[in-house]
């Protein structure tokens, strides 16, 4: 991941907060994770943010509704985020995504190779068949990144959508990472026109001799 080298040399001070999470219900918190975390390395590809986020962090969502990943199967993962080919797989078995995953338009992202991103909509507390709490999972997994997230309130009614914000706590960290790809690409122009010079320069002695 381009933004390992920043992480480790900035380790504490990446832990205390980089960008807050404010969100109510269990879904719309993790959909401000995810959203928080684009924001903050807006150039990660597809590859590096499943690496961000593996799917061992939310193994036990898929119990609870039909879908493409029930009955439970431990072998398939649901995972946090799913690109949006997903879409299609649900049509394809006539499933209806949604049901699953934010697909408003509003609620989805892309990476910076142009691949959509779906967020799970099922998040479990400790009453799964993992026991595992796969939204305090995300929470403890993202610090690394950056990334804090205030009380979340439970999902007490159905279909209720709840909502979040994300707040910048420390501009500098923030204003370095975000720039990062910005400074690689000075350097990487300036490489260029220097080897461009000296090729040139080459070139005409060659012809000159």
């Amino acid at each position: 991941m381009k933004y390992s080298s920043f992480l480790k040399r900035n380790k504490q001070e990446v832990q205390k907060g980089i960008i807050l999470v404010t969100g109510k219900h269990m879904n719309r918190t993790a959909l401000g994770i995810v959203d928080a975390l684009l924001t903050l390395y807006p150039q990660v590809s597809f590859e590096e943010l499943k690496e961000m986020l593996p799917d061992t962090i939310n193994p036990s969502a898929p119990k609870n509704y039909k879908s493409l990943f029930a009955p439970y199967n431990p072998n398939r993962k649901y995972g946090v985020v799913q690109p949006g080919t997903i879409k299609e797989e649900c049509i394809q078995n006539g499933l209806d995504c949604n049901a699953s995953h934010f697909t408003a338009e509003n609620e989805t992202f892309k990476t910076k190779d142009g691949i959509e991103v779906l967020v799970s909509k099922s998040w479990e507390s400790n009453d799964t068949l993992t026991g595992e709490n796969d939204l305090q999972n995300l929470i403890n997994h993202v610090k690394q990144y950056g990334i804090v997230v205030n009380s979340f309130e439970p999902k007490t009614e159905p279909f209720k959508k709840g909502s979040y914000q994300i707040h910048i706590l420390n501009n500098e960290l923030f204003n370095k990472i975000t720039a990062q790809k910005s400074k690689n690409n000075s350097w990487l122009i300036v490489g260029a026109v220097f080897i461009i010079l000296v090729l040139g320069v080459v070139i005409f002695k060659f012809l000159n001799s």
